[in-house]
């Protein structure tokens, strides 16, 4: 872990403190806890000031995480007095856009931004585009790159196991909330290449609502990237038929990531059974944030991309508006995607989509 040159540690502060993960009162999975614990594992960063609309809330984050740090209900009023040099930004994906803009808005180094980006397209596209316009660095907190497993999968195929990557093939119970990180891994066992098209369709009988956020019950979306290599991503309910989280297929074989242990496996051409591969780590493990964030720090300090970067997030992200773009046009979108707000939410509010029943 490198060292910064200035041996003052990074002023942290957190908007929107939530409860620690399964304990009372809980209504989410704790992450600015986790974010903070990270920030604190790195050794050069020191929690500065939180924000919570709930006052108490933020007096039991600060008394987990550091006493001293200043408690605010305005996070406009924290950003002028305490001046952070790293925001992470823990609010229901509605917020985020709008949070972040006027964040960025007081030049913090770092803007750390739970996923999804937003629930809009164009709103995400402003998000990255204001931060990079004021030399900030937006990340979003995709940090299943880090998983062990995960990262194991990605070492496996850049070392050729099962030959060039041909195809892909995803499962989870939504596209844009826990889904984005299954689309967000296309992308980084494709080496982040650019998607060309993407063709998908939605369905709202059974919608999910997370986090305030309203998710289509079941769909599926194709992607094609500009090296030719395919993606399937399934979402809905029944999403564990596809057997796996996620299937690459290559030339010479095939890597899947499981939902459960033994989380991940190879086999070869060739090879009768499939080979167990134990990285003593599941998927879900919150070392993945602990790494992502000293990865961001080192990208700070160091220079480079982090894998969390904005720029990278947003490929993920535009898959999730051109699923919703191709369901409202029947037809395959081309990307780019024009700027513009969520198609599924735009024919929900015009009643040309029905929820539920």
């Amino acid at each position: 872990m490198s060292t910064p040159a200035n041996s003052t540690p990074y002023k942290v502060a957190l908007i929107g403190c939530g409860r620690p993960w399964k304990t009372e009162g809980a209504t989410g999975f704790g992450m600015a806890h986790r974010h903070m614990v990270g920030f604190a594992n790195s050794g050069r960063c020191t929690l500065a000031a939180v924000v919570d609309l709930v006052r108490e809330r933020g007096e039991e984050f600060v008394g987990v995480h550091n006493p001293q740090a200043a408690v605010y209900t305005d996070y406009i009023q924290m950003m002028e007095e305490v001046r952070p040099d790293i925001v992470s930004v823990c609010l229901w994906p509605k917020l985020h856009a709008e949070v972040v803009c006027k964040v960025a808005s007081y030049r913090p180094k770092i803007i750390l931004c739970e996923k999804p980006m937003d629930i809009h397209w164009d709103a995400s596209l402003r998000m990255h585009e204001v931060c990079r316009a004021r030399g900030v660095m937006l990340t979003i907190n995709h940090q299943r790159r880090f998983n062990l497993p995960l990262a194991k999968a990605k070492a496996l195929l850049d070392a050729g196991e099962i030959g060039a990557l041909q195809r892909m093939e995803g499962a989870w119970n939504d596209i844009a909330d826990s889904g984005s990180h299954v689309l967000d891994l296309f992308f980084f066992y494709n080496n982040d290449t650019d998607a060309d098209w993407v063709l998908g369709q939605i369905d709202l009988s059974e919608p999910r609502i997370v986090f305030g956020m309203l998710h289509a019950g079941h769909g599926v979306s194709e992607i094609r990237f500009k090296n030719g290599v395919r993606a399937v991503f399934r979402f809905g309910k029944d999403h564990a038929e596809n057997g796996c989280l996620l299937r690459l297929t290559g030339e010479r074989g095939t890597i899947e990531i499981l939902f459960d242990s033994p989380w991940l496996r190879i086999r070869r051409s060739g090879q009768a059974e499939w080979e167990i591969v134990d990285t003593g780590e599941h998927i879900h493990d919150d070392k993945a944030i602990y790494r992502a964030i000293a990865e961001m720090l080192d990208c700070l300090e160091n220079g480079g991309v982090s894998q969390l970067d904005s720029s990278r997030a947003l490929r993920a992200t535009e898959v999730i508006f051109a699923t919703h773009e191709s369901s409202r046009r029947r037809a395959r979108v081309d990307l780019p995607l024009p700027a513009g707000p969520c198609a599924m939410l735009s024919l929900v509010e015009s009643g040309e989509l029905k929820v539920g029943g």
